[in-house]
């Protein structure tokens, strides 16, 4: 099993995160801008190894758990299903060992993003092109 300061190493530039259990749902939800339904419908599915819980079983966020919610919704954007989230939040859980599998994992990912910013530069150019025709068109007209 991998520990906390695995995970952090993980996906903090300069390893150091607070693992200190101290937002609530609410208070994660406004901070990363994903809705408290899914923070919670994400922890139900076992994507939230280390978060942690109060006396009245309230879910309590640390920095740490909201850099990881990052990853998650990296992960979601770049096209992996939620069972291939839960299965990279396991193999995670294992620790070292699946590194090369994560890393297999990812790699299809990135080219995935990629051929999807190309999409999206194209489609900006067109629109450039339509904006600048249109202004062109109304200036002429003025």
């Amino acid at each position: 099993m991998v520990d906390m300061q695995d995970c952090i190493n993980s996906i903090s530039v300069d390893y150091t995160l607070d693992s200190e259990p101290k937002y609530s749902v609410t208070q994660a939800s406004k901070m990363l801008g994903i809705s408290s339904y899914t923070l919670r419908y994400y922890d139900d599915l076992g994507l939230f190894p280390f978060l942690h819980k109060n006396d009245a079983q309230k879910r309590l966020f640390s920095e740490a758990d909201l850099k990881w919610a990052k990853l998650i919704e990296c992960l979601r954007g770049s096209g992996l299903s939620i069972k291939d989230v839960q299965q990279y939040v396991a193999m995670c859980n294992v620790g070292n060992s699946t590194i090369p599998q994560r890393l297999e994992m990812l790699k299809p990912q990135r080219e995935n993003l990629i051929r999807k910013i190309e999409e999206e530069k194209n489609q900006l150019k067109l629109l450039e092109f339509k904006i600048d025709y249109y202004e062109k068109m109304l200036s002429k007209v003025q």
